[in-house]
C-alpha cells in the first residue's frame, strides 16, 4: 500500500496554499495603498467612507457567494474572481499613473468592486481546501493555511508600505494585479483531488440559500462555532486593535511604544500559527479550542488591566500566541464537521459574522469607551470571553467533538 503523503508534501495543497498566500500579500499591499491615499484626502469623514466602502458589498453578497460556490464549483469562482480582480487593479493603476494618490471617488468605486469580488471569492477559497486533502488531514491543512495567512499579511503590509513610498498608489496597484494573475496561473494547475458531489436536483439560488442557513441553525456544533466566531470578532478584536491604540494614547507611550506593542501582537500571531502547524492534531478539537481560549485569557486580562508597557507587550504576545492554534483548530473543525455539499455556504455564514461584526463591534467599542472608560469596556470584553470559554467547556457538541477517522477519508479522483 502506498504511504499517504503529509499535507506539506501534497503538490495540489502546496499550490493552493501558495496561491492563497500570494493573494493575501496582494490584498494587504492594496489596502495599505488605499489607506495611505485615503489618509491624504484631507477629510477624516471621507477617509472613513473610503475605508468602509468595501465592507458593504462584502457583507451584502457573501451569502450569495457561498451559494454559487456550492452550486457552480469553488475553483471556477476563484479563477473568475482572480481575473476580474486583476483587471480592476490594472484599471486603478492605469488611471493613477503619473499621480501619487487617487481621488476619493475612484478609491470608493474600486473598493466597492473589490468588496463585491471578495464576497464571491472568499467562500470559494475557504471551502476549496476540502477538495484537496482527505478529511482527517483537513485540520493540519487548515493550520498550515492559518500560518501562511499570518506571514502573508505581515509581509504584504510591509511590502505595501515600501511600494507606496517608491511609486505611490499606481505601483502598488500594478503589483497587486500581478499577484492576482499569479494566483490564476497556479489555480489552473490545482485541480480538486476530492471533488464534491454535485447538488442533487439543481436547486435554485433561494432554495440553496435557505438550505444553507437551516443547516447552520440546525447543526449544534456548526452553530456553536459560528457563535464563537461572532464573540471573538465583536469582543476580542476591537480590544486588541482600537483598545491597544487608545491605551497607548492614554498612557502616553508614543508611536514607538504603540509600535512595539503592536509588533508583539503580530509576532505572537505568526508564532502561534507556526505552533499550530507543528503540534499534533488534537483528537478532541472542540475541547482543545476551549482550552486554548482559557490559556489566552491571562494575556487578554493583562492587555485590559495593565498600564505597564512591558507587561502589555508580554500580555498581547501570550494572547496572540494562543490565538494561532485556536484559529487553526476552529477552521479545521468547521471544514471536517460540515457536509461537503453545503461547505461554501457555511463558510460564507462564518465570513459574514467576521466581516460584518468586526466593524460593528469596533464602532460599538469606541462609543462605549467614550461613554464609560477603556478599562470598563475592556473588563466587559474579558468577562464575555470567560463566559464563552466556560460555555464551550460545558457544551457537549463542542467539548466532545471528534475528528473523522482515517478510514472515513474520501476516495480521491483519478489523477
Amino acid at each position: 500500500m502506498q504511504r499517504e503523503r503529509a499535507p506539506y508534501r501534497e503538490p495540489r495543497f502546496l499550490g493552493y496554499t501558495f496561491a492563497r498566500g500570494l493573494s493575501l500579500v496582494g490584498d494587504n499591499i492594496w489596502w495599505i495603498a488605499v489607506g495611505w491615499s485615503a489618509a491624504h484626502l484631507g477629510d477624516p469623514g471621507l477617509t472613513g467612507i473610503v475605508l468602509a466602502a468595501a465592507g458593504v458589498p462584502r457583507v451584502a453578497l457573501m451569502l450569495l457567494g457561498g451559494v454559487l460556490a456550492d452550486l457552480r464549483g469553488s475553483r471556477r469562482i476563484m479563477l473568475t474572481a482572480d481575473v476580474l480582480a486583476a483587471a480592476v487593479a490594472l484599471s486603478g493603476a492605469f488611471l493613477t499613473s503619473g499621480s501619487a494618490t487617487a481621488s476619493a471617488w475612484l478609491l470608493i468605486a474600486l473598493a466597492i468592486v473589490f468588496g463585491t469580488i471578495d464576497a464571491f471569492y472568499l467562500p470559494a477559497a475557504n471551502s476549496y481546501l476540502a477538495s484537496l486533502l482527505p478529511p482527517h488531514q483537513l485540520p493540519k491543512g487548515a493550520a498550515i493555511r492559518q500560518f501562511t495567512k499570518s506571514v502573508a499579511e505581515a509581509g504584504g503590509r510591509g511590502l505595501g508600505g515600501i511600494l507606496v513610498a517608491i511609486g505611490g498608489f499606481s505601483l502598488a496597484a500594478y503589483v497587486n494585479a500581478a499577484t492576482f494573475l499569479g494566483c490564476f496561473g497556479i489555480l489552473l494547475l490545482v485541480r480538486p483531488r476530492f471533488p464534491a458531489e454535485p447538488a442533487s436536483g439543481r436547486p435554485g439560488v433561494r432554495q440553496a440559500l435557505g438550505e444553507g442557513l437551516r443547516y447552520v441553525a440546525g447543526h449544534p456544533l456548526i452553530r456553536g462555532l459560528a457563535l464563537v466566531t461572532l464573540v471573538l470578532n465583536t469582543v476580542a478584536i476591537p480590544m486588541e486593535t482600537v483598545g491597544l491604540a487608545l491605551k497607548a494614547q492614554d498612557l502616553q507611550w508614543g508611536a514607538a511604544g504603540y509600535g512595539l506593542a503592536a509588533g508583539f501582537l503580530g509576532g505572537g500571531l505568526i508564532a502561534g500559527g507556526l505552533l499550530g502547524t507543528v503540534m499534533k492534531t488534537p483528537a478532541r478539537p472542540g475541547l482543545a479550542l476551549a482550552l486554548w481560549l482559557v490559556a489566552a485569557l491571562p494575556g487578554f486580562a493583562g492587555l485590559v488591566l495593565s498600564s505597564d508597557l512591558s507587561v502589555v507587550c508580554a500580555s498581547v504576545a501570550l494572547w496572540s500566541l494562543c490565538l494561532g492554534p485556536s484559529n487553526a483548530i476552529l477552521s479545521g473543525l468547521l471544514l471536517t464537521a460540515t457536509r461537503r455539499d453545503v461547505l461554501a455556504r457555511v463558510q460564507s455564514v462564518v465570513s459574514v459574522l467576521s466581516s460584518a461584526m468586526t466593524p460593528l463591534g469596533t464602532a460599538a467599542f469606541g462609543i462605549l469607551v467614550g461613554v464609560t472608560s477603556l478599562t470598563t469596556v475592556g473588563a466587559v470584553c474579558l468577562v464575555s470571553l470567560v463566559a464563552t470559554a466556560v460555555w464551550m467547556l460545558a457544551t457537549p457538541a463542542i467539548s466532545r467533538a471528534e475528528l473523522p477517522r482515517r478510514s472515513d477519508a474520501a476516495v480521491p479522483a483519478s489523477r
